[in-house]
């Protein structure tokens, strides 16, 4: 009676574990390359520029594209009157996977926010008021990196 149990136990041991194991590794590099690209925009999000260079080719057009969103954001918050919001909509698109290469198309939507204030100079005069909303697409190509073996860089 034992020996069945413990048979019965090994079964479907190994089932479980013969099950976890196949893994289609075109769908292991989708999710790998769209987590990098949301781990990308949730750092400019919370205004974190150098983790977010950490998920790009040191030199690349999304390195040089980080210190836009920088400057961008920066300009349009300097005012004290408004506020930028970034906010990660979604895929837009089902993710590409061509041998080392990917292609992961986020959409991105900016709220800039312009609150009711007097200006510095004239404290009679209000500012405007009001929600100024941008849509940008991105197709954003990634590179497959062999350190550590399957990390995904934005070129």
């Amino acid at each position: 009676m034992k020996s069945k149990v413990l048979f019965s136990i090994l079964i479907i041991f190994l089932i479980l574990v013969l099950t976890g194991c196949v893994v289609a590794p075109e769908l292991t590099n989708r999710f790998l390359a769209e987590e990098v690209v949301y781990n990308y925009w949730q750092a400019i999000i919370n205004r974190q520029y150098v983790l977010a260079k950490l998920y790009c080719v040191i030199g690349g057009v999304w390195d040089h594209k980080t210190d836009e969103w920088e400057e961008y954001i920066n300009t349009n918050s300097e005012d004290v009157c408004s506020m930028v919001m970034v906010y990660f909509d979604k895929f837009y698109k089902p993710t590409e996977i061509i041998e080392n290469n990917a292609v992961v198309y986020a959409r991105i939507i900016i709220d800039k926010i312009v609150l009711p204030c007097y200006s510095k100079h004239n404290l009679l005069r209000k500012k405007m008021s009001g929600m100024d909303i941008d849509v940008f697409e991105y197709e954003t190509e990634l590179i497959k990196q062999n350190y550590p073996y399957g990390d995904w860089k934005l070129k």
